[in-house]
């Protein structure tokens, strides 16, 4: 295990307990968040290592980077991928002036947004540290897909859309990664970032049981003003956050069934979590960040 002696986001070096949650997914064990005392930011503290989180993601549980359905939640959660594949086309598509255009998927699991970009005339190119997601990838839709640490090689200036979707959650070195989604973006271009909202109230409702704190493969739970912060530092600014509603039934389903709990009460914290956060804002259960360096004009 490593053992963070900073904050991820404001480098303090005062944080205390927040909750214990167990990894429900994979291993059974548990892992503690911890909170930074000076900015509040909650981060998996310690995490597994790098040469050793990856037996984390090791299973056919683990949803995102499968390609079968098992179970009624598996299942839910792949009809809802379908539905939301169109959606974040025509999201991208809105981002330029003359669509398509290069568009980077980091951490694109298995392809299948890569893919219908691609048949959309887009130039695309995908990069996925899960060995299993990248062979998916090659031989359900013919993607070369590399690992992360490729993104070096890739010019400055590049994309004119990055997206990163419930991607920047698992990210060991939150910096080193954003300085390298920067330089390849083009002056114009937008990045899209999906992640979780511990702030929400499926969060609060659920506590060390809200299936979005996956430890330990998430390492950082943001809030928006987390999210502020953190690409702040890199002068680049958040254009406009928009929901994910569909997020907040999938995760409450999970969240009960971890607890041995009753799943038909999951849709109905679902919506009362959706009608709240309409009622205080950007406090959905997961949350759509459109993010450009300070100073480009936004049309969207």
């Amino acid at each position: 295990m490593d053992t963070l002696d900073h904050c991820p986001l404001c480098h303090e070096d005062q944080f205390q307990h927040f909750l214990t949650c167990r990894d429900h997914t994979i291993s059974g064990e548990n892992f503690d968040i911890v909170e930074c005392e000076d900015c509040g930011f909650r981060f998996t503290n310690p995490r597994p290592s790098a040469d050793d989180l990856g037996r984390y993601y090791e299973s056919e549980d683990y949803t995102p980077h499968q390609d079968t359905s098992q179970g009624l939640i598996d299942t839910l959660y792949r009809w809802a991928r379908l539905y939301t594949l169109r959606w974040k086309h025509r999201l991208v598509s809105s981002l330029i002036a003359h669509p398509p255009g290069r568009l980077l998927d980091y951490g694109c699991g298995t392809g299948e947004f890569l893919d219908l970009c691609h048949s959309k005339q887009w130039e695309v190119q995908g990069l996925e540290p899960d060995a299993d997601a990248q062979k998916i990838a090659a031989q359900e839709y013919d993607l070369t897909v590399e690992d992360p640490e490729q993104i070096r090689a890739i010019p400055s200036d590049h994309f004119d859309v990055i997206t990163l979707w419930h991607v920047l959650e698992h990210v060991p070195d939150l910096s080193k990664t954003i300085e390298q989604l920067q330089r390849t973006l083009a002056p114009t271009g937008t990045l899209v970032v999906a992640v979780p909202n511990c702030s929400s109230f499926d969060a609060q409702f659920y506590g060390e049981d809200w299936a979005a704190y996956d430890v330990p493969r998430h390492l950082s739970h943001f809030r928006p003003s987390d999210v502020r912060r953190l690409f702040n530092r890199f002068g680049m600014t958040i254009e406009a956050i928009r929901p994910m509603r569909l997020d907040a039934f999938y995760v409450s389903l999970l969240s009960e069934q971890y607890r041995n709990g009753w799943l038909p009460r999951a849709p109905i914290v679902a919506l009362l979590s959706t009608l709240w956060a309409a009622r205080h804002a950007h406090r959905y259960s997961a949350q759509l960040y459109l993010i450009r360096d300070r100073g480009t004009p936004w049309t969207g």
